[in-house]
């Protein structure tokens, strides 16, 4: 796979450390699954791993990545400029795979809205988002949705329903048990883990798009596994084998 050039249209501070970039890339990345990623290279000779961003959107080769600012890495990257030269590969891992339900649900927690935006787009009506944040401020991380049915938790109680989101969600699945449900998922590993015990009992089909460190992203290095109960290959690279995992066939 070969870098693609691009060019940073926008790299805008949406709230407090989180980040919007867009670029406009040289060529077309081809088809892209809702759920994939990309590596890019860090404008910065300080940085020299590249750095996973799940493809937030992606149209007419423009590309744009939302982001938050935890290292080194992300910190340069929110100082890049307007018009400075980036390189990509991507799109990258396996995405969801959306069958025939009669009920979509997308759980997102924090900046795990940036992994969930594009399939939020595709479903459009057809989707009841379940987000949670900290507090009022992040809410802002959803104004490209253009979905109706948002239903919001924060932390601080600031908007919305006051707690985690997968409380919140357990409201509303009393409401549809024994209805064909799907649900898709990306936050925090503790949000992850209590999103399945809430679901354990009726082994609720639920895709989920894990967070993990990445060195490469071509499944070269195996430094982003993560342990599943297949017993003849237990350990499956989050870049290759996923990002995206059907909750039930990973450890936790």
């Amino acid at each position: 796979m070969d870098d693609i050039k691009g060019r940073i249209l926008q790299n805008e501070n949406i709230v407090s450390n989180y980040y919007l970039l867009r670029v406009k890339l040289s060529k077309s990345m081809g088809k892209v699954e809702q759920g994939q990623f990309i590596m890019l290279k860090v404008p910065s000779s300080q940085v020299f791993l590249r750095r996973p961003f799940s493809i937030y959107e992606y149209n007419k080769n423009i590309l744009t990545i939302m982001y938050r600012v935890v290292g080194r890495g992300t910190e340069y990257l929110s100082k890049a400029c307007i018009n400075e030269e980036i390189f990509i590969l991507g799109p990258l891992g396996k995405g969801f795979k959306i069958g025939k339900r009669g009920v979509y649900i997308i759980v997102a927690g924090g900046i795990g809205i940036a992994g969930l935006c594009s399939l939020a787009k595709r479903l459009k009506e057809k989707a009841l988002i379940f987000y949670g944040c900290s507090s009022e401020g992040e809410i802002a991380l959803l104004r490209d949705i253009g979905v109706r049915n948002v239903n919001i938790s924060t932390i601080d109680g600031s908007y919305g329903s006051k707690g985690d989101v997968v409380a919140l969600l357990g409201k509303y699945l009393k409401l549809v048990r024994g209805k064909n449900i799907e649900i898709f998922a990306c936050g925090p590993e503790n949000m992850i883990k209590s999103l399945k015990k809430l679901i354990d009992k009726d082994k609720t089909p639920c895709q989920v798009l894990v967070e993990e460190r990445m060195a490469c992203g071509l499944g070269l290095c195996f430094g982003c596994v993560k342990r599943t109960f297949d017993k003849k290959e237990p350990y499956k690279r989050v870049c290759k084998e996923g990002p995206v995992f059907n909750l039930w066939e990973i450890c936790l």
